[in-house]
C-alpha cells in the first residue's frame, strides 16, 4: 500500500494569505516522511449558489463557493521545485473544462519539471453550473472525458498524431515535449457512477474512489474488476485509492487491514481535514507517518 496527503492548495486553507508558504510545507513534510503521492483539487469557477446535489455524501456541496482553488498545474509545478521523489497527483481535473491539447502540454510539462512524477487523476465532472458558466454542454461531459482521454493519450505516445473524433480532429499533427514516464504518466479516473466505473475498467491505471462506505467502496472495486476482465485487462493492474471515510487517524489505522484485502493501493490521509490548521495537520501526517511505516 502507498499513502497520499491533500495540498492545501484548496477550501478554506487557501484563504491563508501565507497559502504559498503552507503549501510548501505540506509538500516538504509529505516528501520528508515517505508519503508517495500529493493530491491537488479543482473547480475552475462557481454560481453564487450551487444547485446542483453534489453526488457524494448526502448532497449538499461541503465547500464554500468563496473558497480559493489555486490553478492544478502552476500548483504542481511550484511542488515539483520543493521536493524530490514523492509524486505529484490531481484528484481529479475535470476533463470536459479543459482544451485537451492545452491540458496535455501543461500536463506534459509538469512531468518534465518533475522529473517523470505526474500522476493525473481525471473525471467528468458533477456541477451542472459550472459547465453552464464555462459553456460546455453538460450533456456531453462523459463523451468530451473519453474522447479528451484518448486525444491527450496519442498526443503524449505519438511522434505524428492524426486524429478523428466528435469534438477534435487532427492530421499529422507534432506536440512536444511528450512526458518522461512511458507509455505516459498514469492516468486514474474519479466518479462513483455506472459510466465513471465502466471508464475505469477501460482506461484507468486506478480508481480514485470517493465511496460513502466501505460497502459501496467493495461493490465499486468488485464492478471495475468485471468491467476490466469483459474488456480483456487484467484487473489486477487496476490499482484503487481511498481513505474509506474514514473521520480520525484512529478510523483510518482501524480500517487498513480492510483497505488493504478489499484492492486499496494508495490510502489516503485526510490529515488537512482532520486538523484545525496546517501545523496540526503536519503533526498528524508526522504520528500517521511513524504508527503506520514503523510496522511495514
Amino acid at each position: 500500500m502507498r499513502f497520499g496527503v491533500a495540498l492545501p492548495q484548496f477550501g478554506p486553507r487557501a484563504r491563508d494569505p501565507a497559502v504559498r508558504d503552507r503549501i510548501r510545507e505540506v509538500a516538504v513534510a509529505a516528501d520528508r516522511l515517505g508519503y508517495d503521492v500529493v493530491w491537488t483539487a479543482e473547480h475552475l469557477i462557481f454560481p453564487a449558489e450551487i444547485r446542483t446535489p453534489y453526488p457524494y455524501g448526502g448532497g449538499r456541496a461541503p465547500f464554500d463557493v468563496t473558497d480559493p482553488i489555486l490553478d492544478v498545474t502552476a500548483t504542481l509545478a511550484y511542488v515539483a521545485a520543493l521536493t524530490t521523489r514523492v509524486r505529484l497527483g490531481t484528484s481529479v481535473i475535470v476533463l470536459p473544462y479543459h482544451h485537451p491539447i492545452g491540458l496535455a502540454k501543461a500536463l506534459a510539462t509538469v512531468d518534465v519539471l518533475s522529473d517523470g512524477r505526474l500522476l493525473l487523476g481525471v473525471a467528468g465532472g458533477w456541477l451542472r453550473e459550472e459547465f453552464e458558466l464555462l459553456g460546455v454542454p453538460y450533456a456531453e461531459r462523459g463523451a468530451r472525458t473519453d474522447e479528451y482521454l484518448a486525444l491527450i493519450t496519442r498526443l503524449w505516445t505519438d511522434e505524428r498524431v492524426s486524429f478523428r473524433g466528435r469534438f477534435f480532429a487532427l492530421d499529422d499533427a507534432v506536440c512536444f515535449p511528450k512526458p518522461l514516464q512511458r507509455p505516459h504518466p498514469p492516468i486514474w479516473v474519479g466518479g462513483s457512477g455506472a459510466a465513471a466505473l465502466r471508464r475505469v475498467a477501460r482506461y484507468g491505471d486506478g480508481w480514485m474512489a470517493v465511496p460513502a462506505d466501505l460497502d459501496h467502496l467493495a461493490a465499486g472495486i468488485e464492478t471495475v474488476r468485471r468491467g476490466a476482465t469483459a474488456a480483456g485487462r487484467d484487473p489486477s493492474t487496476i490499482g484503487v485509492a481511498s481513505s474509506g471515510g474514514a473521520r480520525s487517524m484512529d478510523d483510518l489505522l482501524a480500517v487498513l487491514p480492510r483497505l488493504e484485502k478489499l484492492g486499496v493501493t494508495i490510502v489516503n490521509v485526510p490529515a488537512l481535514f482532520w486538523a484545525r490548521n496546517v501545523p496540526e495537520a503536519i503533526e498528524l501526517m508526522e504520528r500517521f507517518a511513524e504508527r503506520v511505516w514503523n510496522h511495514r
